[in-house]
């Protein structure tokens, strides 16, 4: 705080109350300076005496660091030197119960300070200020004042210093080495962007010194953990690649072991049951193809002269129409066969991507060609083999879509039969009421 002398005087006058004002004031320094020392003396004994190997980051250098960056902040903000004195007080003493517990150590720190402030008669008011100090640096950091404000911006600065990844490296490997909390490389930076991004500077000075580098970090830590994550994903990827390598080597030993007379078995079994399957499905659309065809005919041919006697039935022979067209139509889709382009390149032999089994792939291809391919891909057993799957693969495609539409036609050759007959049934037992209904509107 500036104080301005204002004299009436001569010059000799206020040199005289300038000098008397100087004296005053080195005075009152040399007490301050008095207690600060003890102070400083007393934190580096406790910790050259207690401290272990294991700390560190909560070590004698993170508490100085945090008392320059205390009387840095206080000075941007104006504070007093009796303010300022206390802070500094405070952050020397803040960490020192960190000896006896991490969690929660701001209360022992606090009593630390009480017992040595009480030896050295401090005054009992900025004593309880000095305390209050300390207890607000406890995390989650809820600040009630100026003094507290400054104390918990200067702990937490080095969020806004350019050497944040050592520190913060340091901190995991204490919190590792004491069993606090074990955690890897990713796991521990995903900690630390969530509580740099929920961390504000409380005052104005700190944003300003601090803010802008802490935001730089964060960006940092954001593109470190994208860097790992994707580091993590491609070392993912190789392990994958070497097993499936592993997996083929395999496969091919027990290739080799297995019986070749016990596979074309099982293909001729698959091929044979997917043929009867086929040819089971085509029947079966075969028969509603029939039937429908057949009601559509008697509709057509006998109940349009029905109606025009009795046009009461026109809706359920409607109803009876629709399920004939409708499942013919499904059972049509089921027989309908598909047409390809029955080609295939020799590039498409080389790279195994055509299947030569299938005739679909091969009924517009010269002789030598399909000729030149078969035997290709005999003498390849892999591809012979995949090409068998292939064939068996796309043929139960086929049978699966024939069989949702065959599951389809039956459906509604079903409800709509029943729907239909029961549309005839009730027209039937209300006709008499119907007629002597209109007898009676006539």
């Amino acid at each position: 705080m500036k104080t301005k002398i204002l004299t009436c005087g001569g010059n000799k006058s206020k040199k005289i109350i300038i000098k008397m004002y100087d004296s005053v004031k080195l005075n009152q320094m040399k007490v301050e300076s008095t207690i600060l020392q003890k102070v400083e003396a007393h934190v580096k004994e406790l910790f050259n005496k207690r401290s272990a190997n294991e700390d560190l980051y909560h070590n004698i250098s993170h508490t100085m660091e945090v008392v320059e960056s205390a009387k840095k902040i206080s000075e941007l903000e104006n504070i007093n030197e009796s303010d300022k004195e206390i802070i500094i007080i405070a952050s020397w003493f803040h960490d020192t119960g960190y000896f006896h517990c991490c969690n929660g150590h701001e209360e022992q720190s606090s009593e630390y300070a009480r017992d040595f402030l009480g030896r050295e008669s401090y005054p009992a008011e900025k004593t309880e200020i000095v305390l209050e100090c300390i207890r607000a640096t406890k995390y989650p950091q809820n600040p009630k004042n100026k003094l507290e404000e400054i104390i918990c911006d200067a702990d937490l600065h080095h969020l806004g210093m350019p050497d944040i990844e050592q520190r913060s490296e340091l901190l995991r490997r204490e919190l590792d080495i004491k069993g606090i909390k074990k955690s890897d490389e990713l796991e521990w930076l995903k900690i630390s962007l969530d509580f740099i991004s929920k961390h504000h500077f409380f005052t104005a000075s700190a944003q300003k010194e601090y803010g802008f580098q802490k935001n730089v970090n964060l960006m940092k830590i954001e593109k470190r953990i994208k860097k790992i994550e994707k580091k993590s994903k491609e070392d993912e990827l190789t392990n994958i690649k070497i097993e499936l390598e592993k997996h083929k080597v395999e496969q091919k030993h027990k290739s080799e072991k297995r019986s070749d007379r016990g596979i074309e078995t099982m293909f001729r079994n698959i091929m044979r049951t997917h043929v009867e399957f086929s040819s089971m499905a085509d029947s079966k659309a075969n028969i509603m193809i029939s039937v429908n065809t057949i009601m559509i005919s008697i509709i057509v041919g006998i109940m349009l002269q029905f109606l025009k006697d009795y046009p009461i039935y026109i809706i359920p022979t409607l109803i009876l129409v629709l399920t004939n067209i409708i499942t013919l139509v499904y059972a049509i889709l089921v027989t309908r066969p598909k047409v390809t382009a029955g080609i295939f390149t020799r590039d498409e032999v080389h790279q195994k991507k055509s299947n030569l089994l299938f005739f679909g792939n091969f009924y517009n291809m010269k002789l030598e060609d399909f000729s030149w391919g078969m035997k290709s891909m005999m003498d390849d057993q892999e591809y012979l083999y995949d090409s068998m799957i292939k064939d068996f693969y796309n043929l139960g495609q086929v049978l699966g879509l024939k069989y949702k539409h065959l599951r389809m036609c039956y459906t509604i050759f079903m409800y709509g039969i029943i729907i239909s007959l029961l549309a005839f049934g009730i027209i039937y037992f209300l006709s008499p009421s119907i007629a002597n209904l209109n007898l009676f509107i006539n």
